[in-house]
């Protein structure tokens, strides 16, 4: 029992130590708006002090050394957790690697160029799991899909391969291993204890609202899947969206009647959106405030190092859009409209600290 409370109070602390990079709303603000010639003080409490230093040469070696930073502390996290918490975070972090082997997927087999594994793929170090250039020397979907059953995402494999095989479709094939990815996530949570498991859920189920809602939107009236179809599709159900309330959901003929059919809470705060963006950035908003509440409330509890990380990638991938926009000689205003959904005012005047 004493080593268990002294490792998560050195879980306490790391993740104490780590918030401290995390951007408040008007330094985000500031990174958004400022000329490149002045955010160096930004990046450096960012703790990403090294491309205030240098910028890299290209995009894609911004994308990996952001991507470095963040693999390389979610490893100190989970030196501190127990095996059913280490499970948790290294599968969230997972994501990373199937954004991999999703453009793997996409690249290969879509007539495109062949892939630059080492400009396009992204190294994750401890975090990774796949021989990448072994999927990349497959010469059909049906192989890749069959070495994919060897490793650790054989159970992604299996519908995978069912999926483009009723429908011969990259897009069924990705969207099949995005629902399994989901599935192995909710089945993960539910073997933490008491109030790990409890605090790590609301996050988690909160983060599937967004995932199913976008989704559903996008696969109905984006494009143009059937109900059935697109139900399919979806991530086990959420917080406020069960997968009953998403069925009934699918049958529906507009974004407007859905946002009108969502449980009380959820329309209310979507009433009067019927813009897929829109809607995307409403619930994003409502993550974060979800992952900020447990950083600010909870002690003693893995759960403030998946609401740490959660938070980490978001601002990653916001200093990611801001230095990308510089890298590519964008205007201010266009950086300032890719960069962070957040800064809307609409939104921004209801966000957490």
């Amino acid at each position: 029992m004493g080593s268990q409370v002294a490792s998560y109070a050195y879980l306490n602390t790391r993740v104490s130590l780590m918030a401290e990079q995390l951007l408040h709303r008007k330094q985000r603000k500031a990174l958004l708006q400022l000329p490149l010639s002045e955010i160096n003080p930004l990046l450096i409490q960012a703790g990403v002090g090294a491309l205030a230093r240098q910028l890299p040469k290209d995009p894609a070696q911004l994308e990996q050394f952001l991507a470095t930073i963040l693999v390389n502390e979610s490893i100190k996290l989970m030196r501190c957790l127990n095996s059913n918490e280490r499970n948790f975070i290294r599968h969230w972090m997972r994501r990373l690697e199937l954004v991999n082997l999703k453009l793997l997927l996409r690249t290969r087999f879509s007539g495109s160029q062949p892939i630059d594994p080492s400009h396009q793929l992204l190294d994750l170090a401890g975090l990774g799991s796949l021989d990448l250039q072994a999927l990349i020397n497959t010469d059909s979907v049906e192989e890749l899909l069959r070495q994919l059953q060897n490793s650790s995402y054989s159970s992604m494999a299996r519908p995978a391969r069912k999926a483009f095989e009723e429908h011969r479709s990259l897009f069924d094939v990705e969207a099949a291993m995005d629902t399994n990815y989901y599935s192995q996530l909710v089945h993960l949570a539910s073997a933490l204890k008491g109030n790990h498991k409890q605090q790590t859920q609301q996050l988690l189920h909160t983060w599937l609202d967004q995932v199913n809602l976008i989704s559903l939107l996008r696969f109905r009236f984006v494009y143009k899947l059937s109900a059935p179809h697109a139900y399919f599709l979806l991530a086990p159900g959420g917080r406020q969206l069960s997968l009953k309330t998403l069925q009934q959901l699918a049958q529906l003929t507009s974004v407007k009647e859905v946002v009108e059919h969502l449980p009380g809470p959820l329309q209310q705060q979507l009433a009067n959106t019927d813009d897929i963006e829109d809607i995307e950035y409403h619930m994003l908003q409502l993550v974060r405030t979800r992952a900020n509440k447990i950083l600010r409330k909870q002690r003693f509890n893995m759960a403030i190092a998946y609401a740490y990380l959660y938070l980490r990638e978001q601002q990653m991938q916001l200093i990611h859009a801001v230095l990308k926009g510089h890298l590519l000689g964008l205007s201010n205003e266009l950086i300032q409209f890719c960069g962070d959904p957040l800064a809307y005012p609409a939104l921004s005047r209801r966000e957490q600290p």
